[in-house]
């Protein structure tokens, strides 16, 4: 008998989508905030921030796997 995970009720881990939901929501804050202190355009910004965070996510994947934790 299979005990249902209450952490991914509808297939997706809810801490996951919250946590990606906050760190963007900040970068987002940060951008508005700081943005036109640094040479870069609002969306030249959310474009970097955008790969950082999937690089970031392939790589801690990658080390997961590797180490036989997914």
């Amino acid at each position: 008998m299979r005990v249902p995970d209450i952490g991914s009720p509808a297939g997706f881990d809810v801490a996951t989508v919250l946590t990606g939901s906050g760190v963007t929501l900040l970068l987002s804050a940060g951008i508005m905030t700081y943005g036109d202190r640094l040479q870069f355009s609002s969306g030249e910004l959310y474009g970097i921030s955008g790969i950082v965070l999937v690089v970031l996510g392939v790589l801690v994947g990658l080390v997961l796997v590797a180490t036989g934790n997914r």
